[in-house]
């Protein structure tokens, strides 16, 4: 096969790099190539791709660092150097000598990008005052109070969101609000989260396939939630996360109006519900001043200054953070399914040592690794993935509540999505059935989840001829969508308020906005 359209390999194991390390070492060592330069040949020649950053590691690793730090390659030239540990030492004096030209090499360029000193003399600092008061002594604050963020005068919508994103995640860390995970206000504010979510995606979902009229139904069914006053009130800490990728989901789809919407109900909410003191009321209401434009861009900042909060007040082990790598991926998957996620996605390996074997986070970090697999055709390392899945099931389900069925199910229906757009009908048929079985659980989530797959099956099974599908998905789909018709219908007759609003919005989605990605974003 030309390695130009041979799929490419990403290596996920240590055994994965070790085929691969005498090549590179050749490469890089031996011939002295240099690593953008090594990286090219093994991805053009050999259909081999890795971050630079994982390289990086690998030669840390492996010991083949090109490069000797200034003061010990100054003793080697000097011949005060330490052990070779059985190198040549002619080698390492080289060794020792390109290091520092190197190093000189650099501080040249620096000093020609560094503006020239001044000739003028600094004036003389003032005399310190001084004082015969005495200042009496008292015990230490017991806290530290930060000022306000109206001190720094930040004008630009943007940052001043990724400020309020970080107080946020730094009070709910100094208040335990991530210690108490199942507290009845965490498990009621993710539920409403969630179903925000499945309304806006069966929105989309329904407008994509012509059923314009019901896909605003369910447009008015999303904004009716904010009329729940715990929808943000839990401190979550997926929800502002997620919430922004929800909103940029429908924005990317080409519904910017529905999006801009839904962000100023955020604001509205937070106004209306929220403590002017609470770190909450400043972030929810920074939702209403963003431009739906610059969402994708926000959220890729917004999600590197939330880890790195996170990261710095808990342990590097913990669970949370997996959680967070894991939501992160696949929300980044969603706008390109063959994004770099080399800082995001662990090993199988590096996730059973942190958490354990058969946990729940590997269940979700194998499917989705599967999906990759099926992005880079490759379909059989995905087959044995998914058999790898369904046995760590078999020991979790032995243990009621160990695992979110309604998350493995969402998987399922991701790796669908993927298998259908490649023209794999029998593995996305059995994914989606897969899918189905483990959503159905919940009525209020899933119907935006049945009519999808519903669809999907529907077309598949017509493409395969399979007549006896093609009746039963349609018949399903058609009940789902009545349920659609009335429960929408309840909701408006319970609250008048949202109808006008969303009846101005009714427009086409706009000409120049973004095509519709093959996958769509969820509430984890």
């Amino acid at each position: 096969m030309d390695p130009a359209t041979r799929p490419l390999f990403r290596p996920r194991t240590d055994s994965d790099w070790e085929v691969w390390r005498p090549l590179f070492t050749r490469l890089y060592k031996e011939e002295n190539r240099p690593l953008p330069e090594v990286m090219r040949i093994l991805r053009d020649q050999h259909s081999f791709w890795a971050s630079e950053k994982m390289f990086k590691n690998r030669i840390k690793a492996w010991k083949l660092r090109k490069y000797l730090k200034e003061d010990e390659a100054k003793m080697i030239v000097e011949g005060e150097g330490p052990s070779t540990n059985g190198a040549d030492p002619e080698d390492m004096r080289e060794r020792a000598e390109r290091s520092l030209k190197r190093k000189r090499a650099r501080q040249r360029a620096q000093s020609q990008l560094s503006p020239l000193p001044t000739t003028t003399s600094p004036l003389p600092l003032p005399p310190s005052p001084t004082t015969s008061v005495v200042v009496p002594w008292g015990p230490p604050r017991q806290s530290i109070v930060l000022p306000p963020l109206d001190r720094f005068k930040i004008t630009d919508t943007m940052e001043r969101f990724l400020l309020d994103l970080r107080r946020w995640t730094h009070s709910a860390f100094i208040h335990g609000s991530w210690d108490s995970a199942l507290s009845s206000q965490h498990n009621d504010g993710r539920q409403a989260s969630r179903l925000l979510s499945s309304s806006l995606t069966a929105g989309i979902n329904l407008f994509e396939n012509g059923k314009h009229d019901l896909a605003f139904k369910e447009w008015d069914r999303a904004l009716a939630s904010f009329k729940n006053p715990r929808l943000f009130e839990s401190w979550y800490y997926e929800i502002p996360m997620s919430l922004l990728h929800e909103v940029g989901r429908v924005a990317h789809s080409g519904h910017a109006p529905i999006a801009s919407l839904v962000l100023r109900n955020v604001k509205d909410w937070a106004h209306k519900y929220l403590d002017p003191q609470d770190s909450r009321h400043a972030l929810f209401s920074d939702f209403g001043d963003l431009d739906v434009r610059q969402l994708r861009e926000l959220y890729k900042r917004a999600a590197r200054s939330m880890f790195d909060g996170l990261e710095s007040r808990i342990d590097k082990q913990n669970k949370l953070l997996f959680e967070v790598r894991l939501n992160r991926a696949l929300d980044l998957l969603w706008y390109d399914p063959m994004a770099d996620l080399s800082e995001w996605l662990p090993s199988i390996e590096e996730v059973d040592k942190a958490i354990g074997p058969n946990s729940a986070l590997s269940v979700y970090f194998l499917l989705l690794q599967a999906y990759r697999d099926v992005a880079q055709d490759q379909h059989g390392e995905a087959e044995d993935l998914c058999n790898e899945v369904q046995s760590r099931l078999e020991e979790l389900q032995k243990v009621p509540g160990s695992i979110d069925l309604w998350r493995v199910g969402l998987a399922y229906r991701r790796l669908g999505r993927m298998q259908h757009s490649k023209e794999r009908y029998p593995e996305a048929r059995r994914s989606f059935n897969t899918a189905l079985r483990y959503v159905s659980g919940d009525s209020k989530l899933s119907r935006s989840v049945l009519i999808e797959i519903c669809q999907r099956q529907q077309a598949m099974s017509s493409a395969m001829n399979d007549a006896g599908d093609v009746f039963l998905w349609t018949q399903m789909l058609e009940g789902l969508e009545q349920q659609t018709q009335a429960q929408v219908e309840e909701v408006e007759d319970d609250d008048e308020e949202f109808k006008p609003a969303m009846k101005k919005q009714r427009l086409p989605p706009s000409r120049t906005a973004s095509p519709a990605p093959q996958r769509r974003g969820t509430w984890s």
